[in-house]
C-alpha cells in the first residue's frame, strides 16, 4: 500500500511557515540558535483507522542539519483528527540562520510509503511590545549575589503540547559557606518553601492585558518533590492573562498575594504591575516560578508559542560569578533583545549590566612586549639605536634577539589568555540544586 492520506497541520505557525525559538547567545562570546519543538495536528481522510509509528524531521537549505526520527505511537481514527508533539528530548536546536524548509516524513503501520508535509521555516516573531516580553521580575527584588536562572527546551510537554515553550524559573545565590549557587538561603537545608531564595519574591505582569482567569485561595504544598495525589488545579493559585494574540499563565502563587485589584475577570492589567508573590501551590515539586504563553483565549486551548523576552541579560551558568554584583560586563553576559532564553541553563539579569572597569593593568603586558620588539627594531636599521661598545655586529644580534622574544611574549600571553576563556566555557555548571 502507498502513503496514508493525511492533511497535517504544524505549529507554530502564524503565516504560513513553521516557526522555530530564536535563542539568546548563553555569552556574548556565543552565537543565538533556535528551538524548533513541533505539535501536529494530524487528520485522517482515510476509511480505516491508522497508527503512526514515526515522524522524521528533516531540512532543506543551509546550513546542514541532520534529520531525526522520532518514535511514535498515535492512532487516528478514519475522517478524525489527533495531536501528535514532541516530547522535550526531541526539541531540535538549529543553527541561526537556519534551513528554509521544514520536511516532514510521517510512517503508518501498512503503508510502504510515509506520508511527506514540506512547510517554509522561519524564526518566530512575538506580537509583543518590541517583539519581546518583560521579564516577570525586577532587579530591586533581588539580594546580594543573586540572579534568576532558568533556560528553554528543558519544559515537559503536558497539555497536548502547549509547555513545549514554558519555563520554570528560579532565584540562586551563591553561598560562601558551600562556595556554591543554591536556591536555598544560606544556613538552611532547603526542606521548607521559606528556606528558598525565590519564596516571596514578587512577580510583575509581562505586557498590558486583560485578566481571563486566576485563583488565589490554594495552600502551598507541605512537602517538596512529586505531589501525589496531583492537585487540582495544577496551577495552584494563579493568572492567566490575555496579552494580546497571547493567553500568558502565571503558576504557582502564595496563596492570598494576588493583587487585589485584579480579581476579577476583564479586569485590565498594565505592563509591570505586581501580580502576586512566588510561592509552591498546585503540581510544583517546589517554590519556582512557571510562564508560559500559548495562541488562544481559552486556558489549556490553544497551540504553543515561544515566548521571548528584551531589555534583560543572560549569562551561561557555567560562566557567572558572584563578583562583581550587580553585574557589568567584565563578564560575557549576553544581550537578550526579542528572544527567549538560551537551551543552557543561565542566569538572568532583567535590566542593563554597567559597563565594565578601565582595567589599565591588562596594558601593561602588551606595552612592554611592544616596547621590547620596538628596542630591537631600533637596534637593527641603519640610524638607530646602536651599541658602541658592543659594536655593530653585536648589537644587530641583540636588536633580533629583543623582537624574538617580544613576538615570544605576545604569542604566550594570547595563548593564556585564549586557555583561560576555554577553561572558563567549558567548565561544568556551578550548580548544586535541580531547578524545579
Amino acid at each position: 500500500m502507498g502513503a496514508p492520506n493525511l492533511t497535517v497541520t504544524v505549529q507554530p505557525s502564524d503565516s504560513g511557515p513553521a516557526n522555530f525559538g530564536q535563542l539568546a547567545a548563553p555569552t556574548s562570546s556565543d552565537d543565538p540558535n533556535g528551538q524548533l519543538s513541533l505539535v501536529l495536528a494530524i487528520k485522517n481522510n482515510g476509511p480505516n483507522d491508522v497508527h503512526l509509528n514515526q515522524v522524521t524531521v528533516s531540512f532543506v537549505g543551509p546550513p546542514n542539519v541532520a534529520s531525526e526520527a522520532i518514535a511514535a505511537d498515535l492512532t487516528i481514527p478514519a475522517s478524525q483528527t489527533k495531536v501528535w508533539f514532541f516530547a522535550p528530548a526531541n526539541n531540535i536546536i538549529l543553527p541561526v540562520p537556519a534551513p528554509g524548509t521544514l520536511k516532514l516524513a510521517l510512517a503508518c503501520d501498512g503503508f510502504s510509503d510515509p506520508a511527506n508535509v514540506s512547510v517554509s521555516l522561519a524564526p518566530y516573531t512575538s506580537p509583543a511590545t518590541g517583539g519581546g516580553y518583560l521579564f516577570p521580575a525586577k532587579t530591586v527584588d533581588l539580594k546580594q549575589t543573586e540572579y534568576w536562572f532558568g533556560r528553554s527546551a528543558g519544559h515537559g510537554a503536558a497539555g497536548g503540547g502547549t509547555q513545549l515553550f514554558a519555563y520554570d524559573m528560579g532565584v540562586q545565590g551563591f553561598d560562601d559557606d558551600t562556595q556554591q549557587w543554591r536556591s536555598a538561603l544560606p544556613n538552611t537545608a532547603g526542606t521548607q518553601n521559606d528556606h528558598f531564595r525565590i519564596w516571596g519574591k514578587p512577580i510583575y505582569a509581562m505586557a498590558d492585558g486583560t485578566v481571563v482567569q486566576f485563583k488565589n485561595d490554594m495552600d502551598a504544598n507541605t512537602t517538596l518533590g512529586t505531589q501525589n495525589p496531583t492537585p487540582n488545579p495544577v496551577e495552584g493559585n494563579h493568572f492567566y492573562i490575555q496579552h494580546g494574540p497571547d493567553l500568558a499563565l502565571y503558576a504557582h502563587f502564595q496563596k492570598g498575594t494576588l493583587t487585589p485589584a485584579l480579581l476579577s475577570v476583564g479586569a485590565a492589567v498594565t505592563e509591570g504591575q505586581q501580580l502576586g508573590l512566588a510561592g509552591n501551590s498546585g503540581n510544583s515539586s517546589g517554590p519556582h516560578l512557571h510562564i508560559q504563553v500559548n495562541r488562544t483565549t481559552v486556558p489549556w486551548g490553544g497551540p504553543p508559542r515561544p515566548l521571548p523576552f528584551r531589555d534583560m541579560h543572560v549569562l551561561d551558568a557555567s560562566v557567572v560569578e558572584p563578583t562583581p554584583w550587580p553585574p557589568n560586563k567584565s563578564q560575557p553576559w549576553s544581550q537578550v533583545t526579542g528572544q527567549d532564553l538560551p537551551n543552557t541553563l543561565s542566569a538572568i539579569w532583567p535590566g542593563n549590566v554597567a559597563e565594565a572597569p578601565f582595567k589599565w593593568w591588562i596594558y601593561v603586558g602588551p606595552l612592554t612586549w611592544a616596547y621590547i620588539i620596538i628596542i630591537g627594531a631600533l637596534m637593527i636599521i641603519p640610524g638607530g639605536i646602536g651599541c658602541i661598545k658592543c659594536g655593530p655586529v653585536l648589537t644587530d644580534v641583540l636588536g633580533l634577539v629583543s623582537i624574538g622574544l617580544g613576538v615570544l611574549g605576545f604569542a604566550a600571553q594570547a595563548m593564556l589568555s585564549r586557555t583561560a576563556k576555554a577553561k572558563r566555557v567549558s567548565a561544568p555548571p556551578r550548580q548544586a540544586e535541580h531547578m524545579h
